[in-house]
């Protein structure tokens, strides 16, 4: 009764052979994006282009050019655009910021080409504004500050995190620890009469702060060797476009040709369609990349090795293809940092992905099976709450399902019959387990047995978007809303009154339970453990277990219950999605229970694994002082929990 379950056994899974034969080098692979109207106008745009250049180049005063007519004319519209269409006449106290705008349609080529042809890893469009420094200070001096702005934020970056600073935040602490090192710099200049020190305070802070933000993400989310990887790319193209800033000929034409800038856009259009090859991307994690990759590689090799967890949220109801069904609400998950914190304490390499159409791609790129047996290689922490749709619930679970990724809580089944209130409660009513009265509703005047107000009114879709009701006067405003917004059958429930009580379960085979948490009725105050006798926590930990069996919960979940008056305990909901919040009731348990998050969330990702066998060593163990608070915990009266033992890989 005091063992763990053991894991499950590993599905095998075919992996199709490696092919002997050599693949063709593709050099032109249309995306089918451009359609045939888009293209014939990029082209007969890109050919406007070069002729108005040819032109100009024909008007220029050394040009001999044949007794031909069409040439003539093509010379005469050149002298006017070269009259009209040049920039030449920018004074050269300007020209700089003149070069700024110019060089940035040639950047995004630059960048374009690397990342999508290439395939090499760069942070994002940030080379651009790095060129900028180099041209502004020079190559050494921009180096240097690079190099001290991003080591005082690497360093500084895990007691951020610790003060569970958010993004605003940090990006803040960046720019002013940027600044600081700046003006240091004219302190230092001053006293040692040093022009070149002095130079270092006129590179662009904002460039520094935001590099050295993207950088510290980009080591967190991935690791040192690759932000290391990506700030090398990204400093090799600002050079690139520094030696074009620097160049006199380059910058000239650019001067007098601007429709060169139009040219460019067309070419990154031409790239985008064309030419989105990636051709290196395998190549730097494989053969001889990986070989000069490992050189930064060796560095991050023990991430490399921990146990991978993907926490997936909805943070936003972007990233559909269309829209489709009721949205999500506005108020999104709040903030997870304090769960990704906490499971990279406990030595998991953690990625954070949003729940969206993208989410199968960025998966497989962090959660590679394993090549021969096809076992998930590592664990999907869902946290999703979905985007739009009457089963947005369930959505993710399914995604991840058909695609074969390990995931912890419910599958889409029981998602799908804890949101619809009304299959939930007939199960659990036809099992024994008292619930609310309830009813299905079609119209505003069909009759209420046995339902009194005041009640809720729901879709049957969303038991999350229920409308509290207070009389009936207020009924019929209640089901127009929830027609107009959700189409859906009505589900109505009554309002038990008297204290709320939580209960946190965690367990397949064997189940245990965090402290009771109450909720007063009247002034919502929460006091965990609940102050109740043992007999009533009994209850309440044997009706809760039962609804969690019976609802086809797994790994955990939350029930809510409340006592009336005549002592009778109600089932009033079963909770999966948004109770991990840092100072919500489940946080209260953890605290009553003298846990933490980091162990609570290891016990979580175990489960899941040994429920799937997915390929995850946990490093740390529990400590004895963990062992004897869970064995406390555990309820030893109900045949149906288990004390949890000491747990190790």
């Amino acid at each position: 009764m005091n063992e763990m379950p053991s894991p499950a056994p590993k599905l095998g899974a075919y992996t199709e052979p490696p092919s002997n034969q050599p693949q063709p080098m593709i050099l032109w692979k249309p995306k089918g994006y451009l359609r045939s109207f888009g293209l014939m106008f990029t082209l007969l745009l890109t050919l406007l282009v070069l002729l108005m250049m040819l032109a100009r180049i024909l008007a220029l005063p050394d040009m001999l050019l044949a007794d031909w007519p069409l040439l003539n004319g093509l010379s005469q519209l050149g002298v006017l655009l070269n009259n009209s269409l040049s920039l030449a006449w920018v004074p050269a106290a300007d020209r700089d910021t003149v070069i700024y705008l110019l060089v940035l349609p040639s950047a995004a080529l630059l960048i374009s080409i690397v990342r999508l042809t290439l395939g090499l890893r760069v942070l994002g469009y940030r080379s651009v504004l790095i060129g900028v420094g180099f041209y502004e200070i020079g190559i050494l001096p921009s180096l240097l500050v690079i190099f001290i702005v991003l080591a005082t934020v690497i360093l500084v970056r895990p007691s951020i995190r610790k003060a569970r600073l958010p993004l605003y935040a940090r990006i803040s602490v960046a720019l002013a620890i940027a600044a600081c090192i700046l003006v240091s710099a004219l302190f230092i200049g001053s006293w040692l009469r040093s022009e070149w020190i002095w130079s270092l305070a006129f590179f662009p802070v904002i460039i520094l702060a935001m590099m050295a933000e993207a950088v510290a993400e980009a080591s967190d989310r991935e690791n040192l060797a690759s932000a290391a990887w990506r700030l090398f790319w990204t400093i090799v193209i600002a050079l690139v476009l520094m030696l074009q800033m620097q160049s006199y000929t380059i910058m000239n034409i650019l001067i007098h040709f601007p429709e060169l800038m139009l040219l460019q856009l067309l070419g990154i259009v031409f790239v985008s369609e064309y030419f989105d090859l990636r051709l290196f991307q395998s190549w730097q994690n494989t053969g001889f990349g990986r070989k000069i990759y490992g050189i930064l590689y060796k560095s991050s090799e023990e991430l490399s090795r921990l146990p991978r967890v993907v926490v997936i949220r909805n943070r936003s109801l972007a990233g559909t293809i269309g829209r489709l069904g009721p949205a999500a609400p506005e108020a999104r998950t709040g903030s997870i940092q304090h769960l990704v914190d906490a499971l990279r304490d406990e030595g998991y390499n953690v990625k954070i992905m949003e729940g969206d159409r993208l989410l199968l791609r960025d998966l497989r790129n962090f959660l590679q099976p394993h090549p021969h047996s096809g076992v998930p290689g590592g664990i999907a922490l869902n946290l999703s709450t979905g985007i739009q749709g009457y089963g947005r619930y369930l959505h993710v679970p399914a995604l991840l399902e058909m695609a074969g990724i390990a995931y912890t809580g419910p599958d889409p089944n029981v998602h799908a019959r804890i949101q619809d209130r009304f299959t939930l409660f007939s199960l659990l009513q036809q099992a024994g387990v008292t619930v609310p009265p309830f009813c299905l509703l079609q119209t505003a005047d069909s009759p209420l047995t046995g339902i009194t107000f005041p009640l809720f009114a729901m879709p049957r879709s969303d038991a999350d978007a229920a409308i509290p009701v207070r009389s009936r006067k207020e009924l019929p405003n209640a089901i127009k809303q929830i027609k107009l917004s959700y189409d859906s059958e009505i589900v109505i429930q009554s309002r038990i009154s008297g204290p709320e009580f939580r209960v946190a379960i965690f367990g397949n085979q064997k189940l245990e339970c965090l402290p009771v948490l109450r909720i007063d009725a009247s002034d919502q105050k929460r006091e965990c453990p609940a102050p109740i006798d043992t007999a009533l926590a009994d209850r309440i930990r044997g009706c809760s277990i039962q609804a969690y069996r019976i609802a086809g919960c797994r790994d955990y979940a939350r029930i809510d219950l409340r006592l009336n008056d005549d002592g009778k305990l109600y089932v009033i909901a079963i909770h999966t999605q948004d109770i991990f919040a840092r100072k919500g009731s489940l946080a209260s348990m953890i605290q009553a229970a003298g846990l933490n998050w980091r162990g609570l969330l290891r016990h979580i990702i175990e489960l899941a694994a040994a429920r799937t066998g997915a390929e995850l060593a946990t490093k740390q163990l529990l400590t004895a002082q963990e062992n004897a608070l869970i064995e406390n915990i555990a309820v030893a009266n109900n045949s149906d929990i288990a004390t949890s033992s000491a747990r190790s890989h």
